[in-house]
Order: C-alpha cells, then structure tokens, then sequence
C-alpha cells in the first residue's frame, strides 16, 4: 500500500513538471507589426482618423529544429491562439491565461518549440485555414476566403521566426517564454503589406467591355 502511493505521489509530480507548455503572446513598444499603408500611417492598429481597425494574429507552433517558415507554413502547426491588435499602435496581445501566457497543445513546460505569427486585417475574417490558404497561394494571387468583405485590397504579412522559445507553466515555473524581441532567435516585429486581390475593379470591368467592343466594330468592318 505504501508503495502504491508512492508511485501516485511520483506519478502527480511528474504529470505537474510536464504539463502543457505556456508562452507569452504580446509584443512591446520595440517590436511594433507596420503596414505599409499610408493610410494607415505607421503601424497596426489605427486609420488616418485614429479609428482602431481590427488586425488578427495567428500563432503556429513547430519543434525547434524547424529553424525557417516559408509561405506554405510546410510543418508548422495553428496553436488555436488567435491574437488582436489593442488601441496602443502596432501592439498585439492574445487570448490570456491568468499569468498573461497562451498554452500550446502538444507542448510540455519545460520543453522547447519555434514558433512564427501570421497578421491579417479584418476584412479576410477569422478562419485562419482559409487565410493560410490565401497566404500561400500568393496573397493577391490566391483564392479569397469566403466573406471578404474589402473590396480589392487586404492586409497579410508573416513575422519572422522565434527559436528555440522556452515553454513555461500555467501558475508556476519556469516562466512563459517571449516570442518578441530584440535578441538572437526572437521576433523583433514585422510589416502586414496591402495585396491586391484577383477580384477587378468596375473601371477594369469598363475597360474590357470597350476593348471587346472595338475589337467586334474593327471585324465588321474588315
């Protein structure tokens, strides 16, 4: 009996030190997301009114020996952490925990992972397989997600990647790891650039209607 609860004991210790992995999921006044958009003048987050326009923030996580992300996100999984932007510009934050921390599914404290974030604004919406689609095929090449809503220009970009990010735990230690920084391995911010969509404006519209015509008057005529 002694020894059955000795292992119980064993066993809930060992199930604390390795349960589920925390990192922090906010940047700093250091590590702003930009746009280049003159409109929305130098970061994130407000309009040339000073209206707060909604961005998205998806993080996906790897194992550290994924090191790169190219535009396929080949290898790397969707955390189910779905951050926003906040009122101060160029600044992000996620769903928190308590402690301020996101959990990554699939990840120990303790443990270590790479992690990259993919923005977009609002008008792609918030099914972030459909925007990683979108992402892949080109941006403004690719297929729009159902519901765009922004007529023929949106906002996607793909931060760099943080390595070798140490897990934390809920509550407890070690700490949550940063993703954003100015060090080695870290995210030290990144620009959302506007993509024209495939979808043509009424004056493109306009255009082809009138080429087609005096294409039909030049082979009558002939």
């Amino acid at each position: 009996m002694k020894k059955l609860l000795t292992l119980t004991v064993l066993l809930g210790a060992a199930t604390l030190s390795f349960g589920q992995g925390t990192v922090n999921f906010a940047n700093v006044s250091t590590t702003r997301v930009s746009t280049n958009a003159v409109s929305n003048g130098a970061a994130t987050g407000l309009t040339s009114s000073s209206t707060v326009h909604q961005y998205y923030y998806a993080l996906f996580v790897a194992p550290s020996s994924q090191n790169t992300a190219d535009p396929s996100l080949a290898g790397w999984t969707y955390s189910g952490n779905l951050g926003t932007n906040t009122t101060l510009v160029g600044r992000l934050n996620g769903n928190y925990n308590t402690d301020s921390s996101v959990s990554v599914p699939g990840f120990a404290a303790s443990a270590t992972a790479d992690f990259v974030v993919l923005g977009w604004d609002s008008n792609l919406g918030t099914d972030v397989n459909a925007v990683r689609a979108f992402w892949a095929n080109g941006a403004g090449s690719g297929q729009l997600p159902s519901g765009f809503t922004g007529g023929n220009t949106t906002y996607i970009g793909l931060s760099g990647v943080a390595n070798d990010v140490l897990m934390g735990q809920l509550g407890g230690s070690p700490a949550p790891g940063s993703l954003f920084g100015t060090g080695p391995g870290l995210i030290p911010g990144w620009t959302l650039n506007q993509y024209a969509t495939a979808v043509p404006e009424p004056a493109s519209f306009a255009l082809m209607g009138l080429g087609g015509a005096a294409m039909l008057i030049f082979r009558r005529r002939k």
